[in-house]
């Protein structure tokens, strides 16, 4: 299996190369379908990692002058790389079905090889060099559009990703200044004062914050969708996959276990990013930010579970923890193989009808049926209906919720409840929010404009795999619990599918007997209730047939394309009760000569309270700070040594603080 492992990881290379350098006929083609089949050998290896058969190795010696460095697959990274192989092939043969140049098919490539390496790395610094490549390539590709605003959301992506990458510094700073190595297995083992975890559990929350989109450093996700060209976006989406894997490899598997108060803290985090991804992104009609903002809701949700994960630890009790621990990891494995799906078949909406909003948009289910059905997929999984996987994920992070008189502290006790509570809230305006995300999409009237669209492609060989993956995740879901639990149990001491799966295709929370889901056989019983219930209305008496008659538009003649109910209409009830909260303005202005026929324009604007309060301050800030900082740019040689010197001082005056 470690040949197998080189092999993927020299494809992964090799796509690059011919992404950049390859026949300038084939080239992006070459790249992105090399990416792919390194992509399917990365799920291959994952898989035998996860299930416990193998332990594939790349030794990489000690080049990097900073210990013997590796790439090593073992139980928890081949969980990530087989999710990464799985998002990563998708997007690669979207590439190839639909090349969106060499720039972006080489970023894309670039970014996926970088991602297997920061998964698979046994040594923080070389850890370190692939979350900053990461950063980089995600920060190319986000600011790749066209657009002013484009490259404002592409610079405020990697400006929070640097303030990720200077906290993943620093705490590698502090391990190696406690355990002079930069080994993970040696930090794995480092007796570290419940002082120094505290603040390792901050830098590392802060640092993958920014790649996942946890309150406040979510902004990077909704700019950097609605910024990123074309598939992009959807690239950007498979970088969550080393955010994740950070997490659950550094706060839980180096760090835990972690005091309470952290795990208390990411609770309340997780909770208030959830609920205010999905209220906001029910407010918004970007195409693409409105799947930043669900990423954001996502990410809320799989920090609840792993908050509970770090709770249950904390108090010493595996079981707890490996409930919270499954819950998360089966929520941000349906969420990012959903959240690619969707961005995927957005682009091919885009692509077909050059919109990236909602509203201009409507009635494309029969004009491009294959990106109906993808995306319809996508968003039943994101919306956890059952019997998806998402449905199957939101069960288990409620049951993990419900263990609540389990906690060690009666605050822990009191913040699951609430958590429960406002996971509740999040699943209802999710259902809203997607309701209204697909409907104005692909249902209703086409517009005239629209009449003649068609998919941009015959054979979308990449989302059509995917939707097939995504479409029998829950179907599947204990054979998923099979190979998560084997992968997680090297952390939790034991396989969690022992106690999880109490009959063949019957699940329980871990704890046995306190619940029951069967989401296998529900997967085969809604459909036959469906067929039955369509065979009873075919069946019944033919002489009460339904009289069809055009829609009354108020008497008026209207066309009905041109007045049927608008994205802004179906969204303005909850804009208007969470007014306060959401930063909900309107106004009404004179229009200018060339924006309309009617003499005025009604403007709308939804303003996230982390900006208002936050990102705006921070930012007049900094560019006062930089005015004055300007005036010592004096261009004198003498005066850049002294501050060279004087930054030295200062880093000589910090060694004995890590020591």
């Amino acid at each position: 299996m470690s040949a197998l492992y080189r092999v993927a990881m020299g494809t992964l290379a090799l796509a690059v190369l011919l992404a950049w350098f390859g026949p300038p006929r084939w080239r992006e083609r070459l790249g992105a379908l090399s990416s792919a089949v390194g992509c399917v050998l990365l799920v291959i290896v994952g898989l035998a990692a996860a299930l416990g058969g193998a332990a594939p190795v790349v030794d990489l010696g000690s080049w990097l002058a900073f210990g013997h460095s590796a790439l090593r697959a073992d139980g928890l990274s081949g969980i990530f790389l087989a999710l990464t192989g799985v998002t990563g092939a998708a997007v690669s043969l979207a590439y190839t079905e639909l090349p969106a140049g060499r720039w972006l098919t080489t970023l894309a490539s670039a970014l996926v090889l970088f991602i297997a390496v920061a998964i698979g790395a046994d040594n923080g610094f070389l850890f370190f060099l692939a979350w900053e490549a990461i950063t980089l390539c995600v920060y190319l590709i986000a600011s790749a559009g066209e657009t002013r605003e484009d490259f404002i959301g592409g610079y405020l992506t990697g400006g929070l990703a640097k303030l990720g990458g200077a906290a993943l510094l620093i705490a590698f700073a502090l391990l190696y200044a406690h355990t002079h190595s930069f080994s993970i297995e040696v930090w794995r083992h480092a007796h570290l004062s419940a002082g120094t975890r505290d603040v390792l559990f901050a830098l590392f929350l802060i640092c993958f914050a920014t790649k996942v989109g946890m309150l406040p450093l979510q902004g990077g996700l909704p700019a950097g969708y609605s910024a990123a060209p074309r598939l992009g976006a959807a690239s950007l989406s498979v970088a969550l996959c080393a955010g994740f894997y950070g997490i659950w490899r550094f706060e839980f598997d180096v760090l835990g276990p972690l005091p309470t108060a952290c795990g208390d803290a990411l609770l309340i985090l997780g909770a208030l990013t959830a609920v205010s991804g999905i209220a906001y992104a029910l407010a918004q009609d970007d195409l693409r930010r409105f799947l930043g903002y669900s990423t954001v809701e996502h990410a809320g949700i799989a920090l609840i579970g792993f908050a509970v994960a770090l709770l249950g630890l904390a108090a010493h009790d595996r079981t707890l923890a490996a409930a919270g621990l499954l819950a998360s990891t089966l929520h941000v494995c349906a969420h990012n193989l959903a959240k690619t799906l969707a961005l995927i078949s957005i682009d091919r909406v885009a692509l077909a009808s050059g919109e990236r909003t909602l509203d201009p948009l409507g009635g494309l289910s029969r004009r491009m049926p294959f990106s109906a059905v993808s995306l319809g997929l996508a968003t039943l999984t994101l919306a956890a209906i059952p019997p998806l996987g998402g449905f199957v994920s939101e069960w288990f992070t409620f049951q993990a919720l419900l263990q609540a008189f389990r906690m060690p502290t009666l605050l822990s006790r009191l913040l699951c409840a609430l958590a429960a509570a406002t996971l509740a809230l999040t699943a209802g305006l999710g259902l809203l929010a997607f309701a209204k995300y697909y409907s104005f999409i692909f249902l209703g009237r086409a517009r005239e404009r629209l009449s003649h669209l068609r998919e941009p492609s015959r054979w979308p060989l990449g989302a059509g795999a995917l939707a097939v993956v995504v479409l029998f995740l829950g179907t599947v879901a204990p054979w998923e619990i099979h190979a998560i639990g084997s992968g997680l149990a090297p952390e939790l001491g034991f396989n969690l599918a022992s106690t999880t799966i109490s009959h063949p295709l019957v699940l329980t929370p871990v704890f046995k007997g306190f619940a029951v889901l069967d989401p296998t056989w529900l997967s085969l019983v809604l459909p036959l209730y469906a067929v039955l219930a369509a065979l009873i209305a075919l069946g019944g008496d033919r002489r009460r047939r339904v009289r069809r008659a055009p829609v009354w538009v108020t008497g008026s003649g209207a066309r009905l394309p041109a007045v049927q109910y608008r994205p802004s209409a179906y969204s303005n009830p909850m804009r208007v009760i969470l007014r306060g909260p959401l930063g909900f303005h309107t106004r009404v202005r004179t229009a200018g000569e060339d924006e309309a026929v009617e003499p005025y324009v009604r403007e709308a604007r939804v303003v996230f309270a982390v900006d208002r309060f936050l990102y705006r301050p921070a930012t007049n800030l900094a560019l006062r700070v930089a005015a004055r900082v300007r005036a010592t740019q004096s261009g004198r040689l003498s005066a850049y040594l002294l501050y060279m010197l004087v930054a030295l001082l200062a880093a000589l005056s910090l060694i004995p603080i890590l020591h």
